[in-house]
């Protein structure tokens, strides 16, 4: 009884000194995050509210495109990235509950029997014979947090749960975005096409009517060979566009966990470019800060760190733990049920470091090292989203102006196409002049439909800039956390005391 004494003792001081956990408590970065952009001014920009955060969380809807709408479906539930950082997300939070069972003790169940011959030469107990061991117990081992090792250790996996949440949020923007740079490429190629084929009909009508003049003793053969070289010019540019066209359609089928001409049929039927939302909003810096997902898990890795410099501090401290054992030993099976067989034992431990050559030490230094890093990195991630922000909203803007004056030009340029063929069929003008004006009628509509593009692609850049999209995988993902993280007793984390 005095052993079982001691070892309680022990226990119970070391459940005394439990609860003070070492190593320094996470205090959040602070980031001063500028009041507004600089280029905010563009028209159709809106600030903050209702409408603009309905519009961060399905922007897509904001184009009015059916097919869009059901190849983002499609793409949540079936990209492969996207599942691969689902899978990140179920280890991680078995990691997690492999920490927390470091606050249980471990229980083992054994049982042995042993038959053996003893020497009769022995001039010990025993003399000599046969003797036959049947033992049947548990045994039981409990490291004590004394000073929050395990606390820590869970605290850094929780900020590792957290974090790879957040990086699969990313991967959400990130397709999203990409899906509709492709797509909206893929439609702007499309869009040059039918321009082409357009200024192609007209070029051969062009290259008729020289043709004609030159038949009847109007025209001349330099006529007719400039307009087919310019008809040949504008035939070249058709396979580069359904090139386009076809790697476009293969980029969006895999995207969607497709194989790459899965979607050929129906992607390379001819549709319009999908339309601009009439508003965009700009979320001001700190918003951007609280939503983009790279942000936020950049933060938990600097809580994860953080929490690993406690691990490493809590190994330079004693350790306790206490191992009980019970069980029942007897020389035959009969007798193992009788009291006398029932045996016991409840020793306690403790364990010192007294030298390790430093390791100890350098084991804390690395972990400090480690969380500045991250600080670092975090503060570098939220200065490249302001970047973007910035970026994407500069590029609307100036983009803005530029489609504008180049809509004007194609305006202007058909007028003068139509004015300098009506003078060269009534033998007042020079065909060059048509030619000219063709020219440069092709060149400005082929101008527009790229500048189309572009602004599609700033409007996308903007809201993958402001982190916009990732809410809407959240019920998936949700549903797959309850069927796949595993059961654990570690429901209720014992509180971390300073």
């Amino acid at each position: 009884m005095t052993n079982l004494r001691t070892s309680v003792s022990v226990a119970a001081l070391a459940l005394a000194a439990a609860g003070c956990t070492v190593g320094p408590d996470y205090v959040p970065p602070k980031i001063e995050a500028p009041a507004g952009w600089t280029e905010d001014k563009a028209p159709g920009l809106i600030g903050t509210g209702p409408e603009a955060d309905k519009q961060l969380d399905q922007w897509w809807t904001g184009f009015k495109d059916p097919t869009l709408d059901r190849l983002v479906a499609t793409a949540i539930t079936d990209n492969l990235d996207l599942k691969i950082a689902e899978q990140r997300l179920i280890e991680a939070r078995a990691e997690r509950a492999s920490a927390a069972a470091g606050f249980l003790p471990t229980l083992d169940a054994s049982g042995s029997a042993e038959r053996q011959r003893y020497s009769t030469q022995l001039k010990f107990p025993p003399y000599g014979g046969v003797f036959n061991t049947y033992q049947a117990g548990f045994d039981a081992s409990w490291e004590i947090d004394v000073f929050g090792k395990t606390r820590r250790a869970v605290e850094a996996a929780d900020a590792t749960v957290e974090a790879t949440n957040e990086s699969r949020r990313d991967v959400l923007v990130s397709l999203l975005a990409e899906l509709g740079r492709d797509y909206s490429a893929l439609r702007s190629a499309q869009a040059r096409l039918v321009i082409a084929e357009r200024n192609i009909k007209a070029d051969q009508d062009a290259l008729d009517l020289t043709h004609e003049k030159f038949v009847g003793g109007l025209g001349n053969e330099l006529d007719v060979a400039q307009a087919q070289a310019q008809l040949q010019t504008l035939n070249a540019a058709v396979p580069q566009l359904q090139a386009t066209v076809a790697t476009q359609a293969h980029a969006i089928a895999v995207l969607l966990g497709k194989e790459p001409g899965a979607l050929e049929a129906e992607l390379t039927t001819a549709a319009p470019m999908p339309t601009i939302p009439p508003t965009l909003p700009a979320a001001v810096p700190s918003d951007v800060v609280r939503n983009r997902p790279d942000i936020r898990a950049a933060e938990r890795q600097i809580a994860g760190a953080n929490a690993q410099i406690g691990v490493a501090i809590a190994q330079m401290f004693p350790s306790f733990s206490i191992s009980p054992s019970f069980g029942v030993g007897a020389g035959s099976l009969n007798h193992l049920l009788k009291d006398g067989a029932l045996q016991w034992g409840a020793p306690a431990s403790i364990s010192v470091p007294i030298f390790e050559g430093g390791r100890l030490e350098a084991g804390v230094a690395q972990a400090r090292a480690v969380t500045e890093e991250d600080r670092l990195t975090y503060r570098k991630t939220v200065l490249g989203a302001f970047q973007e922000v910035e970026d994407a909203l500069v590029g609307y803007s100036t983009e803005q102006r530029r489609h504008a004056s180049l809509a004007a030009a194609v305006d202007a340029d058909r007028i003068a196409v139509q004015r300098a063929t009506a003078l060269y069929r009534s033998g007042l003008g020079s065909f060059l002049d048509v030619l000219d004006g063709e020219r440069s009628l092709y060149s400005a509509e082929d101008a527009v439909a790229q500048s189309d593009l572009t602004l599609t692609q700033q409007t996308i850049a903007l809201y993958k800039a402001l982190g916009a999209g990732w809410q809407v995988g959240e019920t998936q993902v949700a549903a797959i956390a309850d069927r796949q993280t595993p059961a654990t007793a570690d429901r209720q984390t014992p509180a971390t005391n300073p």
